[in-house]
Parts: C-alpha cells; sequence; structure tokens
C-alpha cells in the first residue's frame, strides 16, 4: 500500500479502514451465533473503531502529533488480533505514518 502523502490523504486511508471495520462489525454481528468465533470478536472490533474515530478526530482537528515514535494505542490489538483483521495492513500503514509523519 502506498503511503499518503498529505493530511487529506491520511484522513482518507483512516476513513477507509473506519468502513472495513464497520464493514466486519455488520458481518459479525448478521452472522450472530452462526459464527461464534466471529460474534466472539465484536468487542474487539468496536475498540478498533472507536481508536479509528478518535484518531480520525485528532487528526482533523489538527491535536494529532506525528512522529513522536511511540505506536498508536491500537496497534497491540491490531498486532495481536491480525489474523482476524483483513485489512490490518491498512491499520498498519495508518500507524506508519504516524510514526514518521509526511
Amino acid at each position: 500500500m502506498q503511503q499518503p502523502q498529505s493530511l487529506e490523504e491520511y484522513l482518507d486511508i483512516i476513513e477507509q479502514a473506519q468502513f472495513e471495520i464497520e464493514d466486519l462489525l455488520r458481518c459479525a454481528e448478521e452472522e450472530g451465533d452462526g459464527l461464534q468465533e466471529f460474534g466472539a470478536r465484536i468487542p474487539i472490533y468496536h475498540q478498533l473503531g472507536a481508536a479509528l474515530d478518535r484518531l480520525h478526530a485528532e487528526v482533523a482537528d489538527g491535536s494529532h502529533e506525528f512522529a513522536n515514535a511511540q505506536d498508536l494505542a491500537m496497534m497491540p490489538l491490531v498486532r495481536e488480533w491480525k489474523a482476524y483483521i483483513p485489512f490490518h495492513v491498512l491499520l498498519e500503514t495508518i500507524n506508519t505514518v504516524h510514526l514518521s509523519g509526511f
């Protein structure tokens, strides 16, 4: 995945990840008890969605600090559950830009 080169592109990638989380949540909630393992991951997807919502708000209002040498708070969760997050590479890209800036 190509790294974003501007704040607008970064926000777009965050929005893509937000869409992916919403899609996963829709699928998980529709499957319900049919796939218990999938349904059991709903809290993880909610946590990631909330983290992305916070990040988007901070970036949009200019309060987000880039290049602070610390992973985004959601990254331990992403790395632990990446086998169940089909778009984990997108989240890694978001973190990479957070770490390095533009």
